[in-house]
């Protein structure tokens, strides 16, 4: 029985490092800066008055480490499925008393694990921090000598090694006066490893760390993606989905912001994205078409030929999203 489960873990493992290994080392495009009007535009220049406000928040640009690749394998489904059905078919003779449904169950629960564990080595392993920054117009933080300093808030993915001193994450609360970290992240990825060391990170650094899926705003992001339509679901998750921004983001424990914000979920696209294009439309007023390039941008989409992870309900969202739910 032993070998029989060494001999199962060892052909998952080997199949999960063959998939990742041979399918993410593409070298699709990847920008420089991202495409973000409060940040570098597509044609490398910067909107009047960005620099300002990052110097105006003594923000030490040069000292984040952070990059903004961000690739999506537009195989990744396909390659999890078909590893999946090798693997159930490698392991079905140990389990020849199995069903036809448990027999679904089973490649089912191994398309999922593979996928997953593919997933986190493209975003660790490759290094795709997905970086982005953001000044909200009009949203201020005050420092201990009372001066006033315009709020930014920093987007990533899960990066790598968040303890160390190089690393993007850590850069981040060192050289921008991050006080607030927000993980948005409520999927099935194992990432203890890395919110144990952000969290700890965090609390070294004098900034509070919060994971939303612990709050109580439930899986807005899943109830939207699986209600297209308006109805009670996607009602009460629209809700849930404001609070969090208003308790979060704009008045964190019911006060003015202490610092800058940084937040994040897994690839920093989908949850992400969709929180800071409510923010770009209800706070700072950008256009649809903006937006769009922005979230377009952070989850690698590239043509109509090479999608990333584009979700065009996700747009659909952030248009539709009534601004009368921020507080102002």
């Amino acid at each position: 029985m032993r070998i029989m489960k060494r001999t199962i873990l060892v052909l998952i493992i080997a199949s999960m490092f063959f998939v990742s290994c041979s399918h993410y080392k593409s070298s699709d495009s990847i920008n420089v800066f991202p495409p973000e009007s409060t940040f570098v535009k597509q044609d490398g220049s910067v909107p009047p008055g960005f620099w300002q406000s990052v110097k105006d928040s003594e923000i030490d640009v040069d000292c984040i480490t952070c990059n903004s690749q961000n690739r999506y394998g537009s195989l990744l489904k396909s390659s999890a499925d078909d590893s999946a059905i090798k693997l159930r078919n490698k392991l079905l003779p140990f389990f020849k008393e199995l069903d036809p449904g448990q027999k679904k169950h089973l490649i089912d629960e191994l398309e999922e694990h593979i996928m997953w564990a593919m997933v986190r080595g493209v975003l660790i392993e490759g290094d795709n921090n997905n970086f982005g920054v953001h000044v909200l117009k009009g949203k201020f933080w005050t420092d201990v000598n009372g001066k006033k300093h315009p709020l930014v808030i920093f987007r990533t993915a899960f990066t790598p090694s968040p303890e160390k001193k190089d690393s993007c994450f850590r850069s981040i609360l060192e050289c921008a006066n991050v006080k607030h970290v927000i993980n948005l992240y409520d999927g099935e990825m194992e990432l203890d490893d890395l919110i144990k060391a952000e969290r700890e990170t965090s609390a070294l650094l004098g900034a509070s760390y919060v994971r939303t899926a612990e709050l109580g705003y439930g899986h807005w992001r899943a109830t939207i993606r699986e209600n297209p339509n308006k109805n009670e679901k996607r009602d009460i998750a629209t809700k849930n989905f404001a609070r969090l921004i208003n308790e979060q983001i704009l008045r964190p424990g019911g006060e003015e912001p202490k610092g800058n914000i940084l937040i994040h979920c897994g690839g920093g696209m989908h949850r992400t994205g969709m929180v800071i294009g409510v923010l770009q439309k209800v706070i700072n007023g950008m256009s649809m078409e903006e937006i769009a390039k922005t979230y377009s941008y952070h989850v690698g989409y590239r043509n109509k030929g090479h999608k990333g992870g584009f979700e065009q309900g996700n747009l659909d969202f952030i248009a539709e999203f009534p601004a009368e739910l921020l507080l102002k």
